[in-house]
């Protein structure tokens, strides 16, 4: 293990995405939602909330403590409820909404880190963690009219674009990206980014988060140049990330060769975060309802799923889960009473690519919908034809199209 640490300070902050919404539950617009990023900055003046397309983001500056972290945190959100209350508006940080295809997140920064070869080793590093808070950060088990199929519609669509499967990068080649689920921030920023968690819906669990991350990240950071890359580690780690969005902490991983329950893959990732949590200030006994949330195989998308079974008309849906979601610790309560979920046996990814091949479907279609790299994509395509199930033909615009034949 390397007893370099990269992160010089430690240092947190993030951008919390959420929804405005008006009575109707429609968005307040962005001549609205504007306003209140404003106002927010004037009252709060180290904030810089600003909005992103149709959403509040709500920004944290850079904090090197945990306990200065919590306490602006719990002023910032506050302050930004309570000018939207005022003006006759509900925040809603969730993942996804049951009517709209708009992406919702929690970006949370972790730095200082000023050598962009020792962040892209360390993204890289991190990949293989991904699903692991995939799984954890559930929270949109809903979009588009769609509802209950997946715990993370919003990684299943790689969040229109905002959150995509992570390339393997050599480090002293690496040019940097945008739009991954762990981007290297650098030489714009000196942070690394993690984009895959759906917004979260109580600010204790966001805290948690933002801790556990700083601790891993800073775990890793010592530990990058040591450590070995696994055969097949992207092809697993997509696999394991379609498996997280699928079933949350419900899922069972690929992990180490063997197959194994997410929840007991968290045992490592303590045991990595430890010394960086210290070095933050906190300590795993922080990570209150994280532990909880483990232990009981619950999401937020699990919490979300009750209110399906009372109502599935989308509009519906997503008033009574606004009214809901306004007591900020509704979650946090659900959990104490919540019952412990078995594990669920995993979808195969190959019979849920194949469920996706209709008639002249484009293979780019595919490739947004599948986790995997082009190379592993391409050979359970491969197979499907060999075995007779799909066939293609090449266009000039689209490239290949695929047909399921017994759909032809």
């Amino acid at each position: 293990m390397s007893k370099k640490n990269p992160f010089h300070p430690l240092t947190v902050g993030y951008d919390w995405e959420m929804a405005v919404l008006k009575d109707t539950t429609e968005s307040a617009g962005e001549t609205e939602i504007k306003k209140i990023a404003n106002e927010i900055r004037r009252e709060i003046p180290w904030t810089r909330a600003g909005m992103d397309i149709d959403l509040l983001e709500v920004r944290m500056e850079i904090i090197a403590d945990w306990h200065e972290f919590k306490e602006k945190n719990r002023m910032l959100i506050d302050c930004a409820r309570k000018i939207s209350k005022r003006k006759g508006f509900i925040i809603l940080p969730i993942g996804a909404r049951p009517t709209e295809q708009m992406p919702i997140g929690s970006h949370i920064h972790i730095g200082t880190i000023a050598d962009f070869t020792d962040a892209t080793r360390i993204a890289n590093a991190m990949i293989k963690y991904v699903p692991c808070f995939v799984a954890l950060a559930c929270n949109s088990p809903f979009s588009r009219f769609d509802m209950g199929e997946f715990k993370s519609y919003r990684i299943i669509y790689n969040a229109e674009w905002c959150s995509f499967p992570n390339e393997m990068r050599i480090p002293r080649l690496a040019r940097g990206g945008w739009g991954e689920d762990v981007q290297v921030r650098l030489p714009r920023k000196p942070t690394i980014e993690i984009r895959c968690l759906d917004s979260a819906s109580d600010i204790n669990l966001m805290e948690e988060y933002v801790v556990l991350l700083a601790g891993l990240f800073y775990g890793v950071g010592k530990r990058a140049k040591a450590m070995k890359e696994e055969k097949d580690i992207m092809k697993w780690q997509s696999i394991n990330r379609f498996r997280a969005a699928k079933d949350g902490l419900q899922a069972i991983f690929h992990w180490n060769g063997e197959e194994k329950p997410v929840t007991e893959i968290f045992s490592e990732i303590f045991f990595i975060a430890q010394e960086g949590l210290e070095a933050f200030g906190a300590s795993l006994d922080d990570l209150e309802i994280i532990q909880k949330m483990l232990k009981k195989k619950q999401t937020q998308s699990d919490f979300l799923l009750t209110f399906i079974e009372l109502d599935r008309d989308p509009p519906s849906l997503l008033r009574i889960i606004s009214n809901v979601l306004s007591k900020g610790d509704a979650f946090k309560v659900y959990l104490k009473k919540a019952k412990r979920l078995p594990l669920k046996k995993p979808l195969p990814l190959e019979d849920f690519i194949l469920s996706k091949i209709t008639k002249d479907v484009p293979y780019f279609h595919l490739y947004l919908l599948s986790p995997l790299p082009p190379f592993y994509l391409n050979r359970i395509l491969t197979r499907f034809e060999k075995e007779g199930r799909i066939t293609y033909k090449v266009l000039p615009y689209e490239g290949k199209v695929y047909s399921r034949i017994d759909l032809i």
